[in-house]
Order: C-alpha cells, then structure tokens, then sequence
C-alpha cells in the first residue's frame, strides 16, 4: 500500500493553492522580471529563501532590448540569503534596480523573505512543506530631464524653452507596499537509492496587498500619484529530477521544468530543462511564452544556459552563469538578444546558529543517500546538494 499525505498537510496545500488562485489580476503595470527561474528562485516564491544549504551572496545583472539603440534596459538584482539547520526557519535580503528608456524609469525594491519548513517521512520518501513570505517596499521614478513636452518646442529653432510641467515628489512615487507569499513542497521519493528521483512545486501571490492608501503601507505605484495599484502576479512552477548516470561519486542530472506567471493581463511560461554534472557544471534550453491579448500578436523566445560552479576549499564554493534569450517571433528584429549574467558566493556557514550557541557548520552531508539532497538532522530540512563535491573529497 502507497503511503499517504496527511489530511490536514493535503488540505493546508489546497487551502493555500485555492487562496493564490482566487486572487484575480489587474490590467496595470508589471514587475521588473528576470528571464529564469534558475538562480533567481526566491524571487518567484518566497518560500524557496534559503533553499540552498549555505549563506549565500547573489547577484545578477540582466541587459536587454540592444536592439532598439537605448543602452538603458538594464536589472540588477542582489540577494544575501542564509539556511539556518538549527532552526526551521531560513531568511533573506532583496534589493533589484530596474531601469528603462530614455527616461530612466527605474523601479527600485528592498524586501525581507522568511521561509519555514514542515517535514514528514513516509516510508522512505522524504517531504518538505516550505511556507514563505517575503516584506517588500518599492518606488518608481523618472528622470523628466531626459524627456521633452510640446510646451518646449518652438518651431523654429527647436527645444529653447523650459517647460511648465512641474512633476510631482520630483518625479518619484511614494513608497508603495508590495508583499508577497508563497509555498512549496519538495519530496525525494526513496532515500534509500542513490539515483531517486526529487519532485517539487510551489506557487506563490506578489504584490499580494495593500494596507490603506499611506506610504508604506498602501500599494499605490502611479508616479504621478493618480491612484494606480500594483497588479498581483500569480506565479507556480513544477520540477522533476532525475539521475540517469551514478558512478564513482559523479553524477549526471537532468532537470525538466515548467514555469507559469500571470499579471495585468500578460500569461508567461517558461519551459524546458537543465542537464547538469556534480552541480559543477550545467547545460540549460528553454522556451519562452508571453501571451498578451490586447497586444495582438505573442512573443516566443529561446534561452540557452551556462552554468560552472567550483568547491573552494570545504567550506566555499562559487558560481557562475550566463544566459542568452532570443525572440524567434513578433519583435526578434528590432529588440536583440537579452543577456543575463550571475555571481554568487556561498559559505558553508550558519552566523546566526553560531551566534545563538547552536553551533555553525552545515552537517547537510551524507544525510541522504540521494547526491542531490540533502537533509538536516532533527530538523529533517532538504536542501540542494551544492557542497557534494566536497563531502567526497576526503
């Protein structure tokens, strides 16, 4: 007899399933966005903060849109992230710079992530609950010195006159609230065998809501302060790994992921899959949907992925990507390719276990029999396997 999820966990899943699906979406602006979900996955749910095993530093810069001959199409985005094995509980800093045209519309963001993790075995599959949110405050602004309004120009002799447009908060919204919160469920499915298979899902609701219409605590993005509310995004994912090849401590891993994010009136999916070896190095293809009603005709795009990672020492490793998109229909010959390029540093550390007297190493080693898991002990939290390499040196 197959064992079963526990009813309340399996009504605490469809619960949370049922209260993202509900939430409808507003016909306003988007988020600023990266192009995968690979390397920028607490961004898409918050309760995958931490999911790492390490405390992490990442930063990704994203440049797109070459094409058209602005040079300001630009993200950045940094997040230091830590996994606390004495604790259920892993925690993260965001901040993400968005600019765009010629008048450096920028989004700037600041948030706190918190994810907690339920853990159960049945039998000899392992399974984690994540609950995540995330506390985000944003802004918008625009450089109106870049731009040019009908009151400046003379017929003649061209743009002479200062204009009397005067923009309100000096071109910048107010602060405006935009949470999020999300869930997922990992599940390695024997423990018992070195090449079992490891399936997760998740879905998370951003810009979740608004308290009143204050600074800080309403969600107001209009920069000219005419009442217009961010859109909620709606964002799941699924994945399944796999392990065709196990000899002598490598292994190759294959990937397969699907990717669906809806707002303000835009559906987006992201498919394909990552084929990686010992988490060192990683080959990914992607296709790319966005689907826009109003705008009259979709965009496809392709995506291919480079990933290297290196173990220095036993106690760091560092890792390295880069991402090359480009659309096959609707604008592929205006816009160019979109490139996007990650830094991320990890220690094998735990500050706030050390800190607090619970001890500070990351003990994820030889906790599953699976390479590409690992597990806490006591607190039963999985977590990716990226210290692999060094567990098997000695």
């Amino acid at each position: 007899m197959k064992p079963n999820l526990p009813s309340f966990l399996r009504g605490l899943i469809w619960s949370l399933f049922g209260l993202i699906v509900c939430f409808p979406a507003e016909v306003v602006a988007q988020d600023p966005f990266f192009t995968h979900f690979y390397g920028n996955e607490s961004s898409f749910n918050p309760a995958m903060t931490g999911f790492r095993g390490a405390l992490s530093l990442v930063t990704k810069h994203k440049t797109q849109w070459a094409g058209l001959g602005v040079a300001h199409f630009r993200t950045t985005n940094a997040t230091l992230e830590e996994s606390l094995p004495c604790s259920i509980f892993d925690w993260g800093l965001n901040i993400r710079s968005d600019r765009e045209g010629e008048g450096l519309f920028k989004t700037m963001d600041f948030g706190f992530r918190l994810a907690g993790t339920i853990p159960w075995d049945l039998a000899n599959s392992r399974h984690n609950l994540r609950l995540g949110a995330g506390l985000q405050w944003s802004f918008k602004g625009i450089d109106y010195s870049q731009l040019r309004f009908s009151d400046e120009i003379d017929a003649k002799y061209g743009f002479i006159f200062p204009t009397n447009f005067v923009p309100p908060n000096d071109g910048r919204s107010l602060w405006f609230f935009t949470p999020s919160v999300g869930f997922t469920y990992r599940v390695l499915l024997d423990e018992t065998k070195t090449k079992s298979p490891t399936i997760q899902l998740g879905g998370a609701l951003h810009n979740a809501y608004g308290i009143g219409d204050n600074q800080l605590t309403g969600n107001e993005e209009s920069i000219l302060q005419i009442g217009t509310n961010m859109a909620r995004r709606l964002s799941y994912f699924a994945s399944v790994e796999f392990l065709p090849y196990y000899h002598r401590n490598v292994f190759l891993a294959i990937r397969p992921m699907v990717l669906h994010e809806r707002q303000a009136g835009i559906s987006y999916w992201e498919m394909g899959s990552r084929f990686s070896v010992n988490r060192l190095l990683a080959l990914g293809v992607y296709y790319h949907r966005s689907d826009s009603p109003a705008a009259g005709q979709n965009t496809d795009w392709l995506s291919f992925n480079l990933e290297l990672g290196e173990v220095l020492g036993k106690s760091n490793r560092i890792d390295l990507g880069f991402s090359y998109s480009n659309s096959f229909t609707g604008l592929r010959n205006a816009v160019g390719p979109i490139l996007e390029f990650t830094l991320a540093y990890h220690i094998a550390d735990s500050p706030s276990c050390r800190w607090s007297g619970y001890g500070d190493e990351i003990p994820y080693g030889n906790r599953i029999k699976c390479p590409t898991s690992a597990q806490t002990p006591g607190r039963k939290k999985m977590y990716e396997s990226i210290w692999y390499k060094t567990i098997h040196q000695n």
